[in-house]
């Protein structure tokens, strides 16, 4: 019998991949894994927006309707009751506290119109000195820097005026109105602070007067550093027109008798309105005067913003005097890069 015999080729049969193709094989599962973490990184992050825009719409919602409560109390004959005791204590303040007698001689509806900001910093407090009953009801912690640095105080105190704080007979809505992922606690100090989507502390600015005029009184209106806070604000007015810009119009005085009280005054009533470098305060929370108020003949409305999913806030803490955080400066003029995925009560987008 004859046997049969195969002829072998001079290539072998390969039994397995070669080092190229696993390198190829493993580099494409990298790629998918760095793209579906992409993806799922963004929908997190659009979730986490769509969150943080939610809560700020729910609590900027209830803040208007607590100022437009105020405001319907400012205009009835019941605030004369409240107003009227505190004109004449408010020029004693002032001379005692400023060493100048001149102040005695300030017409009562100029007098009116800073202690109408007085009882507004009191029912909307943002540091320490703004509301001694708040301080008290808040407790121990109010107003002090927990593990977070201060971050989350003007957000405890906003948080407390709506749903405890009953001021001038304004109903606050109760805590229940909020639910777990819109408060937290985050500096473990024993209050509540509304977050974002993401965890962190909302901000809250009463008068945030220091992202329309960063450089304080003497310096111009800046669109640029206000607009990605504030969408929509209305335009300069063109050139040799004789209108007022908008946005150098104090809310509470558009009749603008505060600045021609302070000409006639020599500058009496300015040295009132923030424009220096600091805000200033009396370190003595228990004092009646404790501080200044925004920058003089400036448009502002309460702001409420979340840093985004950098965390870059690009102002300075509501808290910081030093730097004039109280009135939301700015940490860089033209305004930091990182704050364009910022979310407010004003701008509602990100990125």
């Amino acid at each position: 019998m004859r046997r049969l015999q195969t002829n072998q080729t001079s290539q072998t049969m390969r039994g397995g991949f070669t080092i190229v193709e696993l390198l190829m094989v493993v580099g494409i599962l990298l790629f998918l894994i760095a793209t579906s973490t992409i993806v799922v990184r963004n929908i997190g992050n659009k979730a986490r927006e769509k969150a943080t825009m939610a809560n700020i719409t729910k609590v900027n919602g209830l803040l208007n309707q607590r100022i437009q409560s105020f405001q319907k109390f400012m205009q009835s004959k019941r605030s004369q009751k409240t107003i009227a005791p505190r004109l004449s204590r408010k020029r004693a303040e002032l001379v005692s506290e400023l060493g100048n007698k001149k102040f005695y001689s300030l017409t009562d509806p100029i007098v009116e119109i800073l202690v109408k900001k007085d009882l507004f910093r009191e029912n909307f407090p943002q540091i320490l000195v703004d509301n001694r009953e708040i301080n008290s009801a808040m407790g121990p912690a109010a107003g002090l820097t927990g593990s977070d640095g201060g971050a989350s105080i003007s957000s405890e105190y906003l948080y407390f005026i709506l749903t405890q704080y009953d001021g001038l007979g304004i109903a606050p809505v109760g805590e229940d109105a909020f639910t777990a992922s819109e408060v937290r606690d985050t500096d473990d100090d024993g209050l509540n602070e509304f977050v974002d989507g993401w965890g962190r502390p909302l901000r809250f600015y009463r008068w945030p007067t220091r992202l329309f005029r960063p450089y304080g009184a003497g310096g111009g209106i800046r669109r640029d550093v206000a607009s990605p806070f504030f969408s929509g604000l209305p335009p300069q007015p063109a050139g040799g027109l004789v209108e007022q810009d908008p946005l150098a119009i104090d809310a509470d005085d558009p009749l603008r008798r505060l600045a021609n009280a302070d000409d006639r005054s020599s500058g009496l009533v300015g040295n009132l309105f923030n424009h220096t470098a600091a805000y200033y305060y009396d370190s003595d929370p228990l004092t009646v005067f404790p501080c200044e108020y925004g920058v003089m003949n400036t448009y502002w409305l309460p702001l409420i913003v979340s840093a985004g999913e950098d965390g870059i806030l690009g102002l300075y803490e509501p808290y910081d005097t030093v730097n004039n955080g109280v009135q939301a400066q700015p940490v860089a003029v033209p305004v930091v890069e990182g704050v364009f995925d910022n979310i407010t009560n004003h701008n509602q987008r990100a990125g």
